[in-house]
C-alpha cells in the first residue's frame, strides 16, 4: 500500500515516535484538496475542495498491514483513510491512500492554512513533547 502524507507524518521524528519501520518516500502532491490547522492543535487536516488547489507532501511506498494498523491507530477515528491519486515530482500518478477530514466535518478545521516549514521551525518540538 502507498500512503500520501501531508502533515506531521512527513517528519522522521514523528515516524520514530510511532515506532514504525522506514519506507521509501518521494515528494508528491494531491490536487483538489486544501490543508488547514485542526482547531486547538498543531497538526493539520486536509479536506476536498472544488478549487484547483494542491497539497504538497510525501508519498510512502510499500507499507505493510502492520504499519497501516499502527498509522490507523495513531490517526484515530478523527481522520478517514481513503483512496486518492497523488502526483509525484516526476509527473507520475500514483494510487495511494491519504488521511482526510470528512467533508461533513469541515467545522473541525480552522481557516488558517498549515505550512510544513513553519511547523518544523516553530512547532515540531512542541508537538513531539505533547
Amino acid at each position: 500500500m502507498n500512503l500520501f502524507t501531508y502533515g506531521t507524518l512527513m517528519f522522521p521524528e514523528v515516524w520514530q515516535r510511532i515506532s514504525i519501520d522506514e519506507f521509501p518516500a518521494q515528494p508528491a502532491s494531491l490536487r483538489g484538496y486544501e490543508i488547514y490547522y485542526v482547531k486547538g492543535a498543531l497538526y493539520p487536516g486536509i479536506i476536498r475542495t472544488d478549487r484547483d488547489s494542491v497539497v504538497s507532501g510525501l508519498l510512502y511506498v510499500g507499507l505493510d498491514e502492520d504499519t497501516l494498523f499502527e498509522l490507523d491507530t495513531y490517526e484515530s477515528s478523527f481522520y478517514k483513510r481513503i483512496p486518492v491519486v497523488a502526483l509525484t515530482a516526476d509527473g507520475t500518478e500514483q494510487e495511494c491512500h491519504a488521511y482526510t477530514v470528512p467533508d461533513s466535518r469541515r467545522d473541525l478545521l480552522t481557516d488558517r492554512h498549515w505550512d510544513a516549514v513553519r511547523f518544523r521551525e516553530n512547532e515540531l518540538e512542541k508537538y513531539l513533547k505533547g
